[in-house]
């Protein structure tokens, strides 16, 4: 049976395990990220745990799940952002086939969890469907026909940066009125925190949650344009691709039922009558393993392993 070393990389920790062809996880763990000059020692961290990992399994092939603009075909970094300083231009498949003799498939983050949910989660027997992960930012991903669709440039699925208010807030990614800024984890928090006249840090998403269940005016006030902010996303996203299913993944997706009944309902006082009757919208499945899982799948079904 084939054994893959996966890898999630993210701006605070790495991920890791092994993973079969079946999806079961048979090893893992995590390390700090590097903080500095990333394009060369995260391939080398890389490096050192999988050859960890060979000591105890038989390796067959890496699957790499990593945030940024990727380009999977030479499986190296485009461009990144700053939470992984220097990492612009890491070339990882080179890096590690050259060290390992191991074929490498590198995957953007939310790109790699949906072929996770895609395999072994919440979207399992769907051949089309869009992931969102709610977080710091939006992140998005398009599965049609059982593939990631990239565009001509790999930039599609870039859900974060489509535009709900033309005379809006300004992005960092140089636009204006951006879904992330009205949609996100960290609007939730910075809208509380403006109202409340708080620092941003002096509160969390979770935190805002736990008052809006107290019935805290401020935050139920907060949070209902929160929830209206994130079904005009999806409504936009339905009107556009009908993929009869959203996946929806991130820290505030934990609440579960509540907050995709309320969602869910919102969206359909929204969308065109003719998508509610069959348009779900659906918690994500697989949490902190939907990078792994999504990086052996990556890997398992490119035609070198």
């Amino acid at each position: 049976m084939k054994n893959i070393a996966c890898f999630d990389i993210g701006g605070t920790f790495i991920k890791y395990g092994v993973v079969n062809e079946t999806g079961k996880i048979l090893y893992k763990g995590k390390f700090e990220s590097p903080k500095t000059d990333c394009k060369n020692t995260i391939p080398r961290d890389l490096i050192k745990k999988i050859k960890e990992m060979q000591e105890k399994y038989e390796i067959h092939a890496v699957g790499i799940s990593t945030p940024g603009n990727v380009d999977s075909k030479n499986g190296e970094i485009i461009f990144a952002s700053d939470n992984l300083p220097g990492y612009t231009g890491a070339k990882l498949s080179e890096s590690i086939k050259n060290e390992t003799n191991l074929d490498c498939y590198v995957e953007n983050d939310v790109n790699a969890a949906a072929l996770g949910e895609l395999w072994l989660g919440a979207g399992r027997g769907k051949d089309t469907f869009v992931c969102i992960a709610l977080g710091t930012g939006i992140g998005g991903a398009i599965i049609i026909n059982n593939k990631i669709y990239k565009g001509i440039g790999q930039g599609a699925g870039e859900i974060g940066h489509t535009t709900i208010d033309i005379h809006g807030e300004k992005c960092a990614c140089g636009g204006t009125g951006c879904y992330e800024r009205y949609g996100s984890t960290s609007a939730l928090i910075r809208n509380y925190a403006a109202l409340a006249n708080i620092n941003v840090s002096e509160i969390n998403g979770e935190e805002i949650i736990d008052r809006v269940k107290k019935g805290e005016s401020l935050a139920v006030k907060v949070y209902e344009k929160f929830i209206n902010n994130v079904a005009i996303g999806i409504v936009n996203l339905v009107h556009l691709l009908d993929p009869g299913i959203v996946i929806i993944g991130g820290g505030i997706s934990a609440q579960g039922k509540p907050f995709f009944d309320k969602i869910s309902s919102r969206f359909k006082e929204m969308v065109m009558p003719s998508y509610s009757n069959y348009t779900k919208i659906v918690q994500a499945e697989l949490r902190n393993d939907a990078g792994i899982i999504g990086a052996a799948y990556n890997a398992l079904n490119n035609e070198n392993v």
